[in-house]
């Protein structure tokens, strides 16, 4: 008999109330029917497929392509005493094993999955068996190739429904079209179109757009005119940290994050800012997914996304609090030039594409024929350097195969070192009382970490020195010692990005790319480009009737408080944010225009 879902919801995570919309797509999936929930970014999507899982009393299985959010998730739900695994790319395989036999048995509330698990032999086996309630399908717009962030590895989502047929879906996205959710719900085989759409409208939001010269400027005046903390997104790497010294030159606590940083410093920066220790983020889009922070005033964008799914997801982490917050987006007429050049870049030659390939096999040694599901490491500047191509063609190369279904990418995520024992008990009691080096950290693995003979855990190798008096090196040698031995399964901590091999591997010379399928995903780039441009450059009217147009709403009303709506209003007589807040063309160029 199912839970009541205000019951499941107030006693595990102690809510009275549902957001808007959570509760009519919870009560859809309770029913049986197939859902696709269009919810904002800050929705609360995910307590929206936790909530029936959890009531049903059966296994939820999640496919999501963002694995540090899987992660982050995984750990929250097991801080309230659900029973949830993640497998990803990073682990072992057989951590993976263990994982997999785990939702066979019935004993996990959750299983998480990047999509190209599904494919896996590993779990194909073990899928029938899995006592199944619900597939929720996160960041859902990828499994639509007229989506902005296809992934041809959510095809295989299909397999689910197949062994599956009666299990509900529900699919979540914070963005798309018409075009796309009519997409999403044919290729997840909807037994009955079943659209749950959530307002795009924030009104606590304003649009605000400013072209001219003096981004930098602008900047400033806006962090002297919004108080609080904000985002300020950038396309590259190093306009991160050029941003970031200016705003601290200028006496603003601010820091850089992007992807090349490692896993500690961008904790680190995001444990500040969460704080409020660090007021601006300059940041590329790799700061933003999962973040728990309502009180963002701002977020300035300076220069246009590639899209208006990218740039609406990313304007929304302000006002989360339903608190007035502002989406700025700096734009200069150099701006058009440059994104067009950078999606041309974007689709690298074949000639490219086969030597970042062959560079990739080269690096890790992968023979002909292997390495399927098996994920390596990718170090950008190495594969940049030995195939003479500048990074950022690289990255595009990499997303090209992930495009073409040959591989899957996963950014940097931190995953720390995995233990489990291997050997017999008799051999590990001998090795604790007659091995003098390696017998002290057995015995404090087994003291500290429960189960090690059964599932791998997760150790802190800076804790195990301190009690065993040695040094970290010391500890990580004698764990890398065992592990070669065979006494002990030991996966070290990295947090480089990965590439798991879809496919066993090829000969580059033979891989080919199929021109129709590029011509279309350039074709649609460019047309989600153009609309991004047409907003940035070539909107006259209301910013958020043009982004509810966009989505689908069509608006009569205007908001009365965006740039536009203000030019509009040329006496300024519409009613304005409070004083403190209060928008003119200070926060436009020296020298510049806001029209």
């Amino acid at each position: 008999m199912p839970r009541d879902i205000h019951a499941v919801l107030r006693g595990t995570w102690g809510y009275e109330h549902f957001r808007p919309m959570q509760e009519e797509v919870v009560r859809s999936v309770m029913e049986g029917r197939d859902t696709l929930a269009l919810l904002p970014t800050g929705g609360g999507k995910s307590l929206c497929f936790q909530v029936p899982a959890l009531a049903m009393g059966k296994l939820c299985i999640v496919v999501s392509p963002l694995i540090a959010l899987m992660k982050d998730q995984v750990a929250r739900l097991r801080t309230l005493g659900v029973r949830a695994v993640a497998v990803t790319s990073a682990m072992a395989p057989v951590e993976i094993d263990n994982a997999l036999e785990s939702a066979a048995m019935g004993k996990l509330d959750f299983l998480y999955l990047s999509p190209e698990r599904i494919g896996s032999e590993l779990f194909k086996a073990r899928l029938p068996r899995m006592p199944l309630g619900l597939i929720a399908v996160d960041e859902a717009h990828c499994i639509s190739q007229w989506g902005y962030d296809f992934r041809p590895a959510y095809l295989l989502i299909g397999a689910l429904r197949e062994t599956h047929p009666q299990v509900p879906v529900l699919a979540l996205t914070a963005s798309a079209t018409p075009e796309v959710a009519k997409d999403i719900m044919e290729r997840l085989a909807f037994r009955a179109p079943n659209l749950l759409h959530g307002s795009f409208r924030r009104p606590e939001l304003i649009f605000w757009t400013s072209r001219g010269e003096d981004k930098l400027g602008r900047l400033l005046r806006i962090a002297a005119n919004v108080p609080g903390t904000g985002i300020v997104y950038l396309r590259d790497r190093r306009g991160t940290v050029r941003t970031a010294q200016f705003l601290q030159q200028h006496g603003i606590r601010a820091a850089a994050y992007h992807a090349g940083l490692s896993f500690g410093e961008r904790d680190r920066v995001q444990q500040e800012w969460a704080s409020g220790n660090v007021r601006y983020v300059a940041a590329t889009n790799a700061f933003g997914m999962g973040i728990d922070k309502a009180d963002v005033r701002c977020v300035v964008h300076l220069e246009p996304p590639p899209d208006m799914e990218s740039y609406y997801q990313e304007a929304g982490r302000a006002g989360r609090d339903g608190q007035l917050a502002f989406a700025f987006l700096l734009a200069h007429s150099s701006d058009e030039g440059k994104l067009r050049e950078r999606l041309e870049a974007s689709f690298p030659s074949l000639a490219e594409v086969r030597r970042v390939y062959q560079a990739l096999a080269d690096m890790h040694r992968i023979a002909l024929g292997a390495g399927q599901y098996e994920a390596y490491d990718l170090d950008l500047p190495k594969l940049a350097q030995r195939t003479a191509l500048p990074a950022g063609k690289v990255h595009s190369a990499l997303k090209t195969l992930e495009l073409n279904g040959d591989l899957a990418l996963s950014d940097g995520a931190h995953n720390p070192t995995r233990v489990m024992i291997r050997a017999s008990g008799d051999t590990i009691h001998r090795m604790r009382v007659e091995d003098a080096r390696t017998g002290p950290l057995l015995e404090v693995l087994l003291r500290m970490y429960g189960g090690l003979f059964e599932e791998p855990a997760i150790i802190d190798e800076e804790r195990i020195s301190q009690l065993l008096g040695k040094s970290v090196e010391h500890v990580r040698s004698l764990l890398r010692e065992m592990g070669r031995d065979g006494l002990i399964f030991h996966q070290p901590r990295k947090d480089l990005p990965t590439a798991t091999l879809l496919m066993p591997r090829r000969d580059a010379a033979q891989l080919a790319l199929e021109p129709h399928a590029v011509q279309l995903r350039m074709e649609r780039a460019r047309h989600r480009l153009e609309a991004m441009l047409d907003y940035a450059f070539r909107e006259r009217g209301c910013r958020e009737a043009a982004v509810l147009r966009y989505f689908g709403q069509p608006s009569l009303e205007r908001c009365g408080r965006c740039d536009n709506c203000r030019a509009m209003d040329k006496a300024g007589l519409v009613q304005e944010p409070p004083l403190r807040w209060r928008l003119d063309e200070r926060v436009g160029p020296a020298g510049g225009t806001n029209t």
